[in-house]
């Protein structure tokens, strides 16, 4: 017993003290997915009935640990829980697999007593069995010893049935492991026919994500996707008005506090920025509730209607954002990527657009993407009778983050730099398709470009328009952008049967573009001669 508890984690515990008030789901919140997963459990739903593991999933923030805590304390009152194992990238004792199986196997030694001669054979037999491979410990440490509990039992009584969680599988900083322990666990469901189920709660992280969707995986999970579907906003906004409320009752300096605090705009402005991801809204209430400030003027701070003076109202969100962000390895092209999306208000880019306007490979943007799974949704929707592909930023807040170089630090998006390398990279790709008068139109009228323009575009004329129209008058580095135009016409010039549409595309379109921008009469001279001589 003194080497089962000298390797096990006792923070991973979903009752430890290290984890003391652990998230859970509010009162009269998250209502649907918590009969939905009870109802697999009691295996009273048959679409999920015969899965032996749930994966719950979502974007970063969505509650996952908070759900898996209450399931778990939900079917304690029943008797249905033998095990959890709360991972945590934070905590050294649980960010690893190394006291994985001795976690569990503790918890099912006291569990299931019937158990413990079994647990204790296998350690007796082999003292370092705690250094041999997980698939090993876990064999002979969980299967092995359920196994001998079952055999006299009868495996189809519903009686019988007993859950493990494991939570925060992606907070495992080895993916290797995060793999290992989701291959091993299929492997027993397939051997052995034990009434043991399987609630595991992550993120989408490409690894995790890339076992779900093996053949190997087929008709052994079902899967729980925390979206819109769930009406997350209302579960939102009934947390914020409770907990303001419990603030207006309780707080130390509820006497201050305006009678009419918080306006309801003020509430449904939370909500829309909490993108349905609990974690926005929790940290607004941990950050306001604060018994040592005056709770309307925090969060006066989180409306920006008061200076933050030095405060940091999201450093739990950033220190989030930066960690998923820091999973990326090319860091370069995919904030040149989201800072499309930071010129305006498109939250959904077409695929092939940012192909396009970045130049990369059939592929590529998916490649990218793959580890930000959590963040940012690709997805497909409908357009114009077609099947498109898109990304979809799963948190408004995300925008605020990268916009703030205080708080996104190495991941700040500078949009003036931006800007201009976008307008840039836009011409390039209507040039070399020679959409003279979409350019034309873009960039002397800002007309909506009219339905034959659109089709000749391939369906792209309108997120086009909108982003040059938004940014092409805020674009501050005129010099950047001429010489640039400059150098790419007076390149690509032989690429064109006609020399008067390369004379008509500048002086028709880059020049009075220019034209608005600098109003000094002299540069304004002096750029007439410069695009003159380019087309001689």
């Amino acid at each position: 017993m003194k080497i089962l508890k000298k390797n096990v984690a006792h923070t991973a515990f979903h009752n430890s003290g290290a984890r003391f008030d652990p998230p859970r789901c509010h009162p009269n919140t998250r209502v649907a997915v918590l009969k939905m997963i009870m109802d697999w459990v009691h295996r009273s739903d048959w679409e999920t009935w015969y899965r032996y593991i749930l994966w719950l999933t979502g974007a970063a923030g969505a509650g996952k640990s908070a759900i898996a805590q209450s399931i778990i304390e939900l079917c304690l009152l029943e008797g249905l829980v033998i095990a959890s194992f709360f991972f945590f990238r934070s905590d050294g004792s649980r960010n690893h697999g190394k006291s994985f199986i001795a976690t569990l196997a503790y918890q099912i030694f006291f569990s299931l007593p019937a158990t413990q001669a079994g647990i204790q054979s296998a350690i007796d037999d082999d003292p370092l069995i705690f250094t041999r491979s997980l698939e090993h410990q876990f064999d002979k440490l969980v299967i092995q010893p359920l196994r001998t509990f079952y055999q006299p039992l009868d495996t189809l009584d519903e009686r019988h049935r007993r859950l493990i969680v494991i939570d925060g599988l992606d907070e495992c900083l080895n993916h290797d492991t995060q793999v290992q322990i989701l291959n091993m666990v299929r492997d027993a469901i397939r051997t052995y026919e034990l009434p043991i189920i399987f609630l595991i709660a992550s993120r989408p992280e490409h690894d995790i994500k890339t076992v779900f969707g093996s053949k190997s995986m087929d008709g052994t999970f079902a899967r729980i996707y925390l979206d819109d579907n769930f009406q997350p906003d209302k579960d939102i906004r009934t947390f914020l008005q409770d907990s303001f409320q419990d603030i207006k009752d309780n707080h130390p300096f509820r006497s201050q506090i305006p009678e009419l605090w918080p306006i309801p705009e003020t509430i449904e402005t939370l909500v829309k920025k909490s993108s349905g991801q609990f974690i926005y809204a929790a940290t607004v209430v941990r950050y306001v509730k604060s018994i040592r400030h005056k709770p309307h003027h925090r969060l006066d701070i989180v409306m920006n209607l008061r200076p933050a003076q030095g405060d940091r109202p999201f450093a739990e969100l950033d220190a989030l954002y930066a960690l998923i962000l820091s999973s990326v390895e090319d860091k370069g092209r995919v904030l040149y990527a989201l800072s499309i999306y930071s010129h305006g208000v498109i939250r959904e880019v077409d695929f092939f657009d940012i192909s396009e306007f970045m130049s990369l490979e059939a592929g590529e943007l998916d490649v990218l993407f793959c580890d930000l799974g959590s963040l940012i949704s690709i997805e497909s929707i409908q357009r114009r009778k077609k099947t498109t592909r898109t990304l979809r930023i799963l948190h408004a807040s995300l925008h605020d983050f990268l916009l703030d170089a205080t708080r996104s630090k190495d991941y700040f998006l500078d949009i003036d730099d931006y800007r201009t390398e976008h307008i840039t990279n836009i011409l390039r790709y209507l040039i070399l398709r020679e959409y003279y008068s979409q350019v034309t139109l873009l960039l002397l009228n800002h007309t909506t470009c009219s339905d034959s323009a659109c089709q000749i575009m391939n369906d792209r004329a309108s997120f086009v328009e909108e982003f040059c129209k938004k940014n092409l008058p805020l674009c501050k580095s005129s010099k950047m952008l001429l010489g640039q135009a400059s150098l790419f016409l007076n390149e690509n010039a032989t690429r064109h049967d006609s020399a008067y549409r390369m004379k008509d595309l500048i002086f028709f379109t880059i020049l009075p573009f220019f034209r608005q921008m600098v109003m000094n009469f002299t540069s304004q001279l002096l750029i007439c001669s410069v695009l003159i001589i380019l087309t001689l």
